[in-house]
């Protein structure tokens, strides 16, 4: 990947913004409007209304035409900001006078306690400096004048989308005029415009960002930036193709030919409807069974699907991140997958046609070690390499929750594996499996916020037939999910992964039962709510499904669903719970530490995951994320807007002991979910304090969203 620096300026990652706001001082005012442009396919245009927490000015009002009654659905800045939030940190940033922009967006995000930072700027006012002249320009004074010279319409001046509009028009006809100043690149530009002292210094004393001395670039120089990390913030249910082409295993090489070109794709998937998939056509396929001589070629076309077709369908799952599905086509040398959802119903599919900007490096094959390992030792290997990757990402500045969901991932996939090599070791002993099961995996890595000090936490449910069985083969069922989950265990400590030290582990009986008695034992939680149940709840209620028959993890949900939120005593105990984790503060307000650490797993993580855990049970949101649960509560529009900065808060929170755990792995310490306050910046430190009192309004905030 190109440095930045050396990269022609018609060939930046170019993204033209432009905001409205209540006023011009970059600390205080807030933002109405924000317009965005990409500047390179897909070109899309967005422009968002937002919603101020102060009233909007009248002088203001009548520059932009933005008064209260306009914002006054729209979102407030979190959740408006979130919807552009990645696509700016993504790009070169580029306006009029784009310092102001950054300055009131950096304020904002401040206010708001928003993971956030910008890469790059380019100001259009000083490129148009450089490319016209000092005195040029003086006389222009605004981008009206600028538009005009350039021949670009104005029309829509003074709305944020258009503005944005205008300065990408302008900026394309200006490096026109750069080049003969013999300025082609990003790095031309910058030394070029570092050379505006006055104009700089102006701005700099208004509280505007100097993008000229700005020295953070999107492509870090460090040895491990080569890592890509887009395949590491990508979902494949955000990527994938939808509405898979399926037909049945008896008909006809020729009429699949024929659906394919209707449906303009490249691969058909074989088997009576999306549940029950059997395997794969492609177009390679067709192509191999139509090489035949002329004679035989009619035969060919009445060859049924069922004989040409690859069985079993390689897949990943929906919510798997796009490096699996890169590791996985590089390992099996393949070009589709099959996407599939958390019931195992074929949802969608992938394509190395699609792919095919992705480098799959040594990296990228991380994700896929874990499925392919055959011992604990080849587990152990690739779960060694997580505190480098996430190194990596978090030095390219791939947000601390998509860093998280991938460390989950692999995880997720750990206990897969041991799951499967379990089972095997078991066949082998002629033991198979006496009913229908899966594995779950609990708590943060079933939340996606895994962090690299991971203990184990996981469950069995197992299928019990509807026919009444003997105490003696229910005994003995009972006992071969517990002698699996015990191999389970094993595996994954021998890989590196301990035993939790709370015991929960499929091993035991307390976590390994039919779905009769877990349906039981949901119920016993919420009618008799105990400490102990309510322990339980907090791990199990975020179960993930990683392995075996998704029917069941389906029909332990609609346990969970059904019977939780009809229960409102057991809510008001969950809600009970959660202040009882807040950080005390000493003299001055400073927060408490521990054999000179803070605990922020205990004294912020824990609260915030179990708010919004609360809020999700009581109005029946089956999302597990708690950002994702953040915005779903939000959505319902029963909350106040300060849900969704929790789900911000969780991820200040995961980003410094991130952080913390690589730097402790790197001098040879065990990684915690504690954080040295001496490392962490002022601005840290005081956002830290904020999310404390957030926290210790936590109480009152689920008194007034459960029982108002």
């Amino acid at each position: 990947m190109a440095r930045l620096a050396t990269m022609p300026l018609d060939q930046l990652p170019l993204i033209a913004l432009d905001l409205e706001t209540t006023g011009l001082n970059t600390r205080q005012d807030r933002v109405l409007q924000i317009g965005l442009v990409e500047m390179r396919a897909p070109f899309e245009e967005q422009s968002i209304l937002v919603k101020p927490d102060i009233a909007i000015p009248s002088k203001s009002t009548a520059i932009h035409g933005i008064d209260d009654a306009d914002v006054a659905q729209a979102d407030p800045f979190p959740l408006a900001f979130s919807h552009c939030k990645d696509k700016l940190a993504d790009h070169v940033v580029m306006g009029y006078n784009i310092g102001f922009d950054l300055a009131i967006l950096s304020a904002e995000t401040e206010r708001h306690g928003i993971e956030w930072r910008f890469q790059a700027g380019l100001c259009l006012r000083q490129l148009a400096t450089i490319a016209l002249g000092r005195e040029t320009m003086l006389m222009m004074g605004d981008l009206d004048q600028l538009a005009a010279y350039y021949g670009v319409d104005n029309s829509q001046r003074h709305s944020a989308l258009g503005d944005a509009q205008i300065a990408a028009h302008i900026y394309h006809k200006l490096i026109i005029d750069l080049r003969t100043q013999s300025i082609i690149t990003f790095g031309d530009a910058r030394r070029a415009v570092s050379q505006l002292d006055d104009q700089r210094m102006a701005t700099t004393r208004a509280g505007w960002v100097d993008v000229a001395s700005h020295k953070e670039e999107p492509i870090s120089s460090l040895p491990l930036a080569r890592i890509d990390p887009y395949p590491y913030r990508h979902k494949i249910f955000d990527i994938m193709m939808t509405n898979p082409l399926i037909m049945k295993p008896d008909e006809r090489l020729l009429e699949a030919a024929a659906q394919m070109r209707v449906h303009k794709v490249d691969c058909v998937f074989i088997g009576i409807d999306k549940d029950h998939i059997e395997g794969i056509v492609s177009e390679r396929d067709l192509v191999r069974a139509m090489a035949t001589p002329f004679e035989e070629m009619s035969r060919a076309r009445d060859v049924p699907l069922a004989s040409i077709m690859s069985s079993p369908v390689i897949s990943v799952s929906e919510t798997d991140y796009m490096h699996v599905a890169l590791g996985r086509l590089a390992r099996h040398d393949i070009r589709h997958l099959g996407v599939m959802s958390q019931k195992g119903t074929l949802t969608g599919w992938l394509s190395t046609r699609d792919l095919i900007r992705q480098r799959v490096s040594d990296a990228l094959l991380i994700g896929d070690a874990l499925h392919d390992a055959d011992t604990a030792a080849e587990m152990a290997g690739a779960l060694r390499q997580l505190p480098n990757l996430a190194s990596s990402l978090l030095a390219e500045g791939v947000s601390a929750y998509d860093i998280a969901g991938v460390i989950s991932s692999e995880y997720r996939s750990a206990l897969s594996r041991a799951a499967h090599l379990a089972e095997a070791k078991m066949r082998a002993e002629d033991n198979p499996p006496p009913r229908a099961f899966a594995v779950l995996v609990l708590g943060s890595a079933g939340r996606n916020e895994s962090l690299l000090a991971a203990d184990q936490d996981h469950a069995i449910i197992y299928d019990d037939k509807a026919q009444p069985i003997a105490i003696e083969e229910s005994k003995a069922i009972q006992d071969w999910f517990e002698d699996f989950g015990k191999y389970i265990s094993d595996i994954l400590d021998e890989a590196g992964i301990p035993y939790c030290k709370g015991g929960v582990m499929s091993s035991s009986a307390t976590w390994c039962k039919s779905l009769t008695s877990w349906r039981t034992t949901i119920s016993d939680w919420c009618r008799n709510p105990s400490a102990e149940a309510l322990l339980s709840v907090d791990i199990f209620f975020d179960f993930a499904l990683v392995y075996g028959d998704a029917q069941l993890g389906a029909k332990l949900q609609q346990a969970i669903s059904g019977r939780a939120a009809r229960q409102p005593d057991f809510l008001k105990l969950l809600a009970r719970n959660v202040g009882a984790h807040h950080a005390r503060t000493g003299f001055f307000g400073r927060l408490k530490l521990d054999e000179g650490r803070f605990q922020t797993k205990l004294h912020m993580m824990l609260p915030l995951t179990e708010i919004l855990r609360v809020l999700a049970i009581s109005r029946s949101i089956e999302t597990r994320n708690s950002y994702e649960r953040a915005a779903q509560i939000f959505k319902t529009k029963s909350v106040p807007p300060e849900i969704i900065q929790l789900g911000e808060d969780i991820q200040f929170c995961i980003r410094l002991i991130l952080r913390q755990q690589i730097e402790d792995i790197a001098q040879g310490l065990p990684p915690t979910t504690n954080i040295d306050l001496e490392l962490l910046t002022d601005k840290e430190q005081k956002h830290l304090k904020t999310i404390n009192g957030r926290i210790g309004r936590l109480d009152q905030l689920l008194q007034d969203c459960l029982f108002h």
